[in-house]
């Protein structure tokens, strides 16, 4: 009889890039759960927990059964005609099926079908045990993780993000006999480093998180973020400090990634380092040395004090914060060189040193690129009425950071000591911004340049890396995006949002005009990539707005008809989205199906001209009647952007349309009654269609 127990699965590895662990465990987590549940070992619901730390990569999972299902199945086998042959003596057709199912002949069933007679047998097939199941997933789940930058480290095929020095294969208290990577399965697991390195013998596969902690490792990723957070928190607080926000959930995450048991460590810097810009030093802290910086009480200015999280307790404390505060003082310092060398060069001279840095081979160098986000951003300015020389000013020093070597030592930074450099070089606070925001959004859900400045410099500089890119035949291709131009679009999508008055293909078409000089493309060639690009960009907007909770169906609904702006867009996908809870909308998108059908079947565009003496039947009358009130209200709406009352107006057609399809013959043979009829209708579809086509929404 086969049991049921928690299952453990833990593979102990060199210590793991921190970036990868938490994909890595799910990875491996999911695969074997996955695999577990093809084999009926375990049920869909069951409960599964992942635990890692640098050193280790555990799966534990509740109520594995030890041993697969017994199954009986029934096998068909060749047809009776096929399997004997004219003296009735079965064929090698008979005996091979017999032989593969284990039985005689004469054992064998038979099956009546409509095709015809077969042999068919009922087989019992015992389940596989747990070891088996689990050493072909273990192999399986983990030959699929591994990457081209997967090590090998022994005379095996096998490769791993990094050496596995042991196995833990449990199945409640029994070791599962498991082969990977060389090691056999044990009960033996091994804790920390320094403060209990083992071996820890594991009673049972639920006492692990125990043992471990014993060990002084704390499995759990998530508690270990916890405990960060909670200690970091509250040691700023007994010093009388608060933390950085900007930086203190990526620190809580990478640092649980690189300890097992974290232990904060409060240390201070020079004062003299508070002279450089904050964004700089906080950047030396967070990516160079992994520490959380500090803040004054007020939050105002940033503290010459820090927190480390170290992997390790130490009766001498203040040994180990002077250990932190001698490593960070040379990063701090160097910030400090950085920011003290660049202003020797006024940021805007730099701009000739971008044609020493390499935009793309095709494309040119920076500062070419930025000659056409000059030209670019300036007819946006000039569109939205901006002073075109800040503008000018603006997209001509975006870039100009890039030659500092601030900005070579922290490439996070660019941009953002662009910002500190202009204003060290009197340059205005908004053209300032727009240097720094013109990267912004710099990730999905970040925010959007706060300037009209900040947003065409932002929206000049995507769309000429779009049209380039695209240009010279470098489009994404998979999950590779080298140029990130998935990111650049959703970015210009969002920046479109916001000002309804710049149209997309607008913006492409201008973008496109100087790479046309530049590349000598032909009017075809600018056409088709500015369509290419469209596409490109409308398709993340659709991934946008389905984001935003718009379902695929109204987005198809909306974009069936010419996008203008991005705005536009979004507005008319939430008045549909809207209407979907509307008591008739069933009624509106069978009649906009039925809309569309007639009028396409009608030999030539129908007039928007309806005579009302051509009106014949009642129900026309009142449809008619119904519309002609509407009829000023919906083109004012949609003439002022408000779909929502739009839609609220044309809803109110939907028993009308109803009635009118039930009652009224459209196609009449009298031509003149036929055609009225046609451009009534045509009318009302050229109204819906000013929003999208509901007969796509395909309910």
């Amino acid at each position: 009889m086969s049991d049921r127990h928690c299952l453990l699965l833990e593979l102990g590895c060199e210590e793991l890039p921190a970036a990868q662990i938490q994909s890595l465990v799910q990875a491996l987590g999911q695969g074997l759960f996955d695999q577990l549940l093809a084999h009926q070992l375990v049920d869909a619901d069951q409960t599964i927990q992942l635990l890692a730390t640098p050193r280790r990569l555990a799966v534990v999972i509740e109520d594995v059964l030890s041993e697969q299902p017994s199954q009986t199945l029934e096998r068909k086998g060749p047809s009776v005609d096929a399997a004997f042959n004219d003296q009735g003596e079965p064929t090698p057709a008979a005996l091979g099926f017999a032989k593969s199912v284990g039985q005689e002949v004469d054992a064998l069933e038979r099956l009546k079908t409509d095709q015809g007679e077969w042999l068919m047998a009922t087989v019992h097939q015992k389940g596989a045990p747990l070891a088996d199941v689990l050493n072909t997933a273990l192999k399986t789940v983990t030959q699929q993780m591994a990457s081209a930058k997967s090590m090998r480290w022994q005379s095996g095929a096998e490769r791993f993000v990094r050496p596995v020095r042991w196995l833990v294969a449990m199945h409640g208290q029994k070791t599962v006999p498991v082969e990977a990577f060389g090691l056999s399965a044990e009960n033996i697991t091994w804790g920390h480093r320094i403060h209990g390195h083992g071996p820890w013998v594991l009673d049972s596969a639920t006492t692990y998180e125990d043992t471990l902690r014993k060990a002084h490792v704390i499995a759990s990723i998530d508690e270990r973020k916890k405990q960060i957070a909670a200690q970091v928190v509250s040691l700023a607080k007994e010093h009388g400090f608060v933390c950085d926000p900007t930086s203190f959930d990526a620190l809580v995450d990478e640092n649980a990634n690189l300890t097992e048991w974290p232990v904060p460590v409060f240390g201070a810097f020079d004062d003299q380092f508070l002279n450089v810009p904050e964004p700089a030093l906080i950047s030396a802290m967070q990516y160079h040395q992994k520490c959380f910086p500090l803040r004054e009480e007020s939050g105002e200015a940033l503290a010459p004090h820090f927190v480390a999280i170290a992997n390790i307790e130490s009766e001498d404390e203040s040994a180990m914060r002077a250990g932190f505060e001698r490593v960070i003082r040379p990063r701090l310092a160097d910030a400090e060189f950085f920011w003290n060398q660049d202003r020797q060069i006024p940021l805007f001279d730099r701009f000739k040193d971008l044609d020493a840095v390499l935009f793309q081979k095709d494309l040119g160098s920076v500062a070419e690129k930025t000659q056409r986000t000059v030209s670019i951003a300036k007819t946006l300015g000039k569109h939205l009425s901006l002073d075109l020389a800040s503008v000018e000013q603006a997209a001509r020093g975006a870039k100009c950071d890039l030659t500092t070597e601030m900005v070579g030592e922290f490439p996070e930074l660019q941009g953002v000591m662009g910002y500190h450099y202009a204003l060290d070089a009197g340059v205005a606070e908004d053209i300032a911004m727009a240097i720094e925001q013109h990267y912004w959004p710099t990730h999905a859900g970040a925010d959007l340049p706060n300037t009209p400045i900040a947003s065409v410099v932002a929206l000049a500089d995507r769309a000429d890396t779009l049209i380039g890119i695209f240009g010279v035949g470098l489009k994404p291709k998979g999950s590779k995006d080298p140029f990130a131009l998935r990111r650049a679009a959703l970015g210009l999508i969002r920046i479109l949002e916001q000002h309804p008055t710049i149209e997309l293909n607008e913006l492409l078409t201008k973008a496109s005009e100087p790479l046309a000089e530049q590349l000598a493309w032909d009017k075809a060639k600018q056409a088709e990539v500015i369509d290419e690009v469209s596409g490109f960009c409308l398709d993340r907007a659709r991934s946008y707005a389905g984001e935003q909770g718009i379902g695929a169906a109204t987005l198809n609904a909306v974009m069936a008809i010419p996008v203008s702006s991005i705005t536009d867009l979004m507005q008319r996908a939430r008045a549909v989205e809207a209407l979907l809870a509307h008591q008739d909308i069933e009624k509106l998108i069978a009649a906009n199906k039925r809309l569309a059908n007639l009028l396409g079947k009608a030999d030539a565009t129908p007039s928007e001209e309806v005579d009302p003496s051509r009106l014949v039947e009642g129900e026309e009358k009142a449809l008619f009647e119904v519309w002609s009130l509407k009829r000023e209200q919906v083109e004012q709406a949609v003439a002022s952007g408000d779909y929502d009352m739009a839609l609220k107006q044309l809803a109110d057609l939907a028993d009308p349309l109803d009635v009118f399809f039930e009652q009224v013959m459209v196609m009449s043979e009298d031509p003149a009654i036929r055609a009225n009829r046609l451009g009534l209708l045509h009318q009302m579809r050229l109204a819906f269609l000013g929003i999208g086509d509901l007969a796509l929404l395909g309910r």
